[in-house]
């Protein structure tokens, strides 16, 4: 019944446009439920969607690897404290080394949301061609200019600059750049043969046929297939805290059920107390523990009113999500392509709550 209602589901949703192909994953009471649906490419032709095919993950890039390799790191040895401010680790300037590390995970930093670096290395090429590093203190030498929004620890603000500082942090202080750092992070996870989940799909040798294609690129204006949306990820060579994430259902599913065992008291290479400490971090001012969203309890909710209090998970721009109830050791995964062929598709936003609330009611949660 639950495979059948949402294949009929996800079938509407496509006949509707809101995305070209959908995989949905449940795992639940030691169980799995793996639902796709759709065409991976509509143009230049129709491609059907295979379970493996793998996908932009966007910012479900911010819990699954930034957040992941601090759980990782921390566990191990106490070179960051994440209560500490910047300035205890980088040379930076006022107000940006005052903030303490954990504002930048939970959106609490005074940063703005977003600002477009990347234009002014597309504008340049010497720019554009330098080294990756030298391009991200660039960046965040920018960000250093950039005023508060407001008083750090007082609001809430979605921010990708807080990402790419913790970004330039971590590859500062460990010498190696960030997808470096999560692969020695993964290893610790017992990884299927079916699983992917790294950054540049297509520098390891994966097939773009077995990529889900996202938006045309305004500056070759070619569809991105294996090349990650964000612009400023991609003038990063695919690689920040923002977004590069790319994974199939597997690999996503995977790296949840091995957080969720562990929260739970499993000893599986990670500190329990450590991920607790990450998923279950609240402050008043914010909605999102430490690289988690918790579950909007007014206005917007991407759950409507399915699941407990005690969900978290992440949104993606691309149209990919995850839900944890940690309630109900209930996980919910929802993969799809919204922005193929164009980015402005909204709409998403009205499916993934009556997407959830059908999946509670079948569970009969």
């Amino acid at each position: 019944m639950l495979f059948n209602s949402l294949s009929s589901l996800l079938d509407s949703a496509i006949k509707e446009g809101v995305f070209p192909c959908a995989l949905a994953g449940i795992s639940y009471q030691e169980k799995r439920y793996i639902i796709g649906r759709g065409y991976r490419s509509l143009t230049p032709f129709l491609e059907p969607l295979e379970e493996t095919d793998i996908f932009d993950l966007a910012s479900l890039t911010k819990p699954l690897a930034l957040s992941f390799i601090l759980m990782y790191l921390i566990s191990r040895e106490s070179k960051i404290d994440p209560l500490a401010p910047l300035e205890n680790y980088l040379d930076l300037k006022n107000p940006l080394k005052k903030i303490s590390i954990f504002r930048f995970l939970n959106h609490t930093s005074g940063l703005k949301a977003w600002h477009p670096f990347y234009k002014s290395f597309i504008d340049n090429v010497e720019l554009l061609n330098q080294e990756r590093s030298f391009k991200l203190k660039k960046i965040i030498q920018e960000i250093e200019r950039e005023p508060l929004q407001y008083t750090p620890g007082k609001g809430c603000l979605y921010s990708d600059l807080g990402y790419l500082v913790l970004t330039y942090l971590l590859e500062i202080l460990y010498e190696k750049s960030l997808d470096k750092l999560f692969e020695e992070a993964k290893r610790i996870i017992p990884c299927s043969s079916k699983a992917f989940l790294n950054f540049n799909p297509l520098k390891r040798g994966v097939s773009q046929e077995k990529i889900v294609p996202t938006s045309v690129c305004p500056w070759t204006k070619k569809i991105l297939r294996g090349w990650v949306e964000d612009e400023n990820t991609r003038i990063l060579d695919g690689v920040s805290g923002v977004s590069g994430l790319f994974g199939n259902l597997y690999g996503v599913l995977e790296i949840l059920e091995f957080l969720l065992k562990i929260y739970k008291g499993e000893k599986l290479g990670l500190s329990s107390e450590v991920v607790k400490f990450f998923m279950e971090f609240k402050e008043e001012v914010s909605n999102f523990s430490l690289g988690f969203m918790y579950k909007s309890l007014e206005g917007y909710s991407a759950l409507g009113k399915a699941f407990s209090k005690k969900t978290i998970g992440h949104l993606g721009f691309t149209g990919c999500s995850f839900f944890i109830d940690l309630e109900k050791d209930l996980i919910v995964i929802l993969l799809t392509n919204r922005v193929h062929p164009e980015r402005n598709n909204q709409k998403i936003k009205a499916f993934r709550p009556i997407f959830h609330q059908r999946l509670a009611e079948l569970l009969r949660l």
